[in-house]
């Protein structure tokens, strides 16, 4: 149910409402092997849906490792296409795990990290 509203664009009540009765239901993989997460980034979710999505991800301990984390990067050649306000949600996440700090200083990251309330991000 999750991937489907996921990939469908369901409104962010629909999807909260799936994540409150089964939130392991984000760990779930198609057979494509795509999480709900991924399904949301193709199919271009809300910040607000996205960030939802990906607090309830990172809430699971074996998903806080930086290879999981890595993991949700498209690969080349897929078609990804994040909203600006995602694609900025995404290249905090990455640049943090990368230790890149061309482009975000941790400090920064975790301050926007804050500002979106991804709280579970906070805690990387």
């Amino acid at each position: 149910p999750l991937h489907a509203a996921c990939c469908y664009e369901a409104p962010l009540e629909v999807v909260a409402a799936v994540l409150q009765v089964w939130p392991d239901a984000v760990k779930e993989k198609d057979r494509r092997g795509y999480s709900p997460l991924h399904c949301a980034c193709r199919s271009r979710a809300s910040l607000q849906a996205t960030t939802l999505l990906l607090n309830t991800w990172l809430g699971y301990k074996e998903n806080t490792t930086k290879s999981q984390i890595m993991a949700l990067q498209p690969l080349q050649g897929e078609d990804f296409y994040f909203t600006g306000d995602v694609e900025v949600l995404f290249s905090h996440l990455f640049a943090l795990c990368n230790n890149n700090t061309d482009n975000h200083y941790p400090k920064e990251t975790i301050d926007y990290f804050i500002r979106i309330e991804l709280w579970n991000g906070v805690t990387l």
